[in-house]
């Protein structure tokens, strides 16, 4: 909506359907809806997410189309161009919304704000900073407040894990539930026991790496399948990067992330599949969860939760029940439970005995197959 003659519109209409693709998502599941046709496709019993596109004198542009998205309580994000010039470029019938100004670097950030709102990627978007304290500890603070800023919540340890606290119970915990490990790779770094336990915990995890490899530097056979972004003399300066190098980070993150959570997912699923076709049961895969039938009518139904599961997660997995309307089908949520905390898992399993939505730990797929 809005000034959609902005190159924005078609920049980022572009890279939507391009991670569609790249997430492994159903492309017929989806549609672009535009103002010209708003009447005849919209649905007002699907979720949707609207971009309205400012431009200066625009403030009665999609008026009607905005009054019922807001009616709806569908998510609309007001892009503007121009620095302090929201309120010049945005209607007053949204400027209660969170805007961001708009940058062609930053276009899967802003395609991620969809999938986000879409629940096809989880709102929280967590870091995991890997370093040597000897080589980096002054480029990693400088990182941590950097992606901070952008709305990371960002993992570094000096900062992140309290006194007397389990130090490496509480670090694979939060590497358990991090969307992307940043691995800055300098001299001597594959010597570090503790960062090779990381790139190790990471692997077995799938999650998605990032190594910001120094000059000089050559990654070893641990970081085989990590994306690389390599550095250059000129690219640190004063023993900090330049902002430049903070911004290409922030880019290529936001990438990875969105391609990570979606390969863990279907990793989680796979493996789900796999177990219930040995004990003999058959599961339909929908584009968000698995669906087990009984005399034609669903059973249960299995979601998957990547990271840390909380019990918000549980809530909002009960969206499933309505959209299907059937009152008796039971909620599962699916995780892997490696590297979490004994704690957080005896929390779970605990939460079992009185939430509706029960959670199933990846290492007891199989049991839970056979006996329920």
């Amino acid at each position: 909506m809005g000034d959609v003659a902005n190159p924005a519109c078609a920049e980022i209409g572009k890279r939507l359907k391009e991670k569609i693709h790249e997430m492994g998502l159903l492309c017929d599941a989806f549609e672009l809806i535009e103002a010209s046709n708003f009447e005849q496709t919209y649905n007002n019993k699907q979720p949707a997410f609207a971009y309205y596109f400012g431009k200066e004198n625009h403030d009665n542009c999609d008026k009607e189309i905005l009054k019922v998205l807001l009616e709806n309580g569908d998510a609309i994000i007001p892009v503007f161009f121009k620095e302090d010039n929201f309120d010049n470029e945005i209607p007053e019938l949204i400027r209660q919304m969170n805007g961001k100004p708009y940058s062609s670097n930053d276009v899967d950030k802003f395609v991620n704000y969809a999938f986000e709102s879409l629940r096809l990627l989880r709102q929280t978007r967590k870091l995991f900073i890997s370093y040597r304290r000897i080589n980096s500890a002054k480029i990693a603070n400088q990182l941590f407040d950097a992606l901070n800023r952008c709305n990371y919540d960002t993992f570094l340890d000096d900062y992140s894990i309290a006194a007397a606290q389990d130090f490496q119970d509480e670090l694979n915990h939060r590497l358990s539930d991090c969307d992307v490990l940043i691995q800055l790779y300098t001299e001597n770094f594959s010597n570090s026991k503790w960062c090779q336990e990381e790139i190790t915990n990471a692997n077995q995890k799938r999650i998605g790496v990032l190594a910001i490899v120094w000059p000089g530097q050559k990654l070893d056979a641990h970081n085989e399948l990590c994306e690389k972004m390599l550095l250059n003399d000129d690219d640190i300066e004063d023993g900090l990067l330049k902002d430049g190098v903070i911004e290409k980070i922030t880019h290529r993150v936001e990438s990875l992330r969105a391609r990570n959570m979606a390969a863990r997912q279907d990793d989680l699923v796979g493996e789900f599949i796999k177990e219930a076709e040995k004990a003999g049961r058959q599961l339909v895969q929908e584009y968000k969860y698995l669906v087990e039938y009984d005399a034609g009518k669903p059973k249960n139904i299995f979601i998957p939760a990547v990271g840390v599961p909380q019990s918000y997660d549980c809530y909002n997995s009960l969206e499933f029940k309505e959209m299907l309307n059937c009152p008796n089908v039971k909620l599962h949520l699916i995780y892997d439970d490696l590297r979490i905390k004994s704690k957080w898992v005896a929390h779970l399993d605990w939460l079992n005995a009185s939430l509706e939505v029960k959670t199933i730990k990846k290492k007891d797929f199989a049991i839970w197959l056979q006996d329920n």
